[in-house]
């Protein structure tokens, strides 16, 4: 029984991993190497074996609170990377919508939406911050010029286009690791 137990878990926590966009599969070995020295150890003190891997099993964690774990403790450096290229490319490409020669929005927003889906694929997680690091440049240097209502209006839809392809990034990175 400890054995259905045991895989029924892993299974969950397979599922939640690849719903966070986690593919390793030595995160699974990793788990199932902790909960049978876990379990062990409850034998050991006199626990029948469904009861050690009930025991094991509860004192691991949730396979969700488990995933949230592994994705936190991965991505810490690379959102971090993620953030300073985010914010590097926003400001590289509000430098040039300021340009008094340049005037191809096309363009722009053709490179706001490539920043954004290609951040929110390499950092699913937080989309959102990926496409305001990115997108909030030209705003900002909108309304620094003409703080004006118009601006602000004009500020919130240019954030949206970084917006739209950082979620297409992130759906399309968490469609593939389904694959």
């Amino acid at each position: 029984m400890n054995a259905n137990l045991l895989e029924s878990y892993l299974h969950d926590l397979d599922r939640e991993l690849r719903r966070r966009g986690l593919t390793d599969s030595g995160i699974l070995a990793e788990a199932r190497e902790h909960l049978l020295d876990a379990m062990a150890a409850g034998q050991l003190r006199g626990l029948a074996q469904e009861q050690a891997a009930l025991r094991a099993i509860a004192r691991f964690g949730s396979p969700q609170i488990i995933a949230a774990q592994f994705m936190a403790e991965r991505y810490r450096k690379l959102n971090r990377a993620l953030f300073a290229v985010a914010a590097s490319l926003g400001m590289m490409i509000a430098y040039v919508d300021s340009r008094p020669t340049w005037d191809d929005t096309g363009i722009t927003v053709f490179a706001l939406v490539l920043s954004g889906a290609t951040l929110g694929a390499a950092g699913p997680q937080r989309p959102w911050l990926w496409a305001l690091a990115v997108g909030i440049w030209i705003p900002v240097h909108q309304i620094m010029g003409a703080p004006t209502l118009a601006s602000v209006a004009g500020g919130l839809i240019i954030v949206a286009f970084p917006l739209i392809g950082a979620y297409c990034g992130m759906f399309g990175r968490r469609a593939l690791a389904m694959i």
